[in-house]
């Protein structure tokens, strides 16, 4: 968000990879960009647009051995990240406040409500969910049927038929994962108004 503020919003997706890889924080003495926070200490790859030209140009997915960066990055890859991360896009997740006591606690209430607000079904029943819910997936390892427990776990019981009965109708391809949406957007949970 800061990025935003500082340097303005970018007018197409090119100028907004450069301004992850441009916007950078001094942090334990280290410089750190907002594209090595989200890639490399939380290690969150998500596709964004201009995906090829970050690769070229952003950091590696792990420091070096002896990089004092190394001391903030996360040791294994948690999936539930994919919901605390917000860009600026308006398929992101609400920009939330995360306390060390409650952290996973937090994060699992994030995925809950982000497939609440973001699920949809179509007449045809096929369910309509974004791709980031496809790649916290893929970083859950989670199957097919393990998709549609998860996202069952996180409905209320008035949505939960509903989607039970998409599954039950077309057992093999039930859900269509809808493109990204890069337009700018920041949405503020009410948790941090309080």
């Amino acid at each position: 968000m800061h990025a935003f503020l500082a340097y303005g919003i970018p007018q197409n997706n090119m100028k907004r990879v450069f301004l992850l890889l441009k916007a950078a924080y001094k942090v334990g003495g280290y410089t750190v960009s907002a594209d090595t926070i989200q890639n490399t200490i939380l290690r969150c790859r998500m596709s964004r647009p201009g995906q090829w030209l970050r690769l070229l140009f952003s950091s590696k997915t792990k420091f070096k051995t002896g990089d004092g960066r190394q001391a903030y990055a996360l040791n294994r890859l948690e999936p539930l990240s994919h919901f605390a991360l917000c860009s600026g896009n308006h398929s992101d997740p609400a920009v939330r406040v995360y306390t060390p006591k409650r952290v996973f606690e937090d994060l699992e209430v994030a995925k809950d409500e982000y497939i609440r607000a973001t699920l949809g079904v179509r007449k045809d029943q096929k369910i309509l969910l974004p791709k980031l819910v496809e790649s916290f997936a893929k970083d859950s390892d989670l199957c097919p049927s393990g998709v549609m427990e998860m996202i069952l776990e996180s409905l209320p019981e008035s949505l939960r038929k509903r989607v039970k009965k998409c599954e039950l109708e077309k057992s093999k391809k039930c859900i269509e994962w809808i493109p990204h949406s890069f337009n700018f957007r920041y949405l503020i949970s009410k948790d941090v108004l309080k």
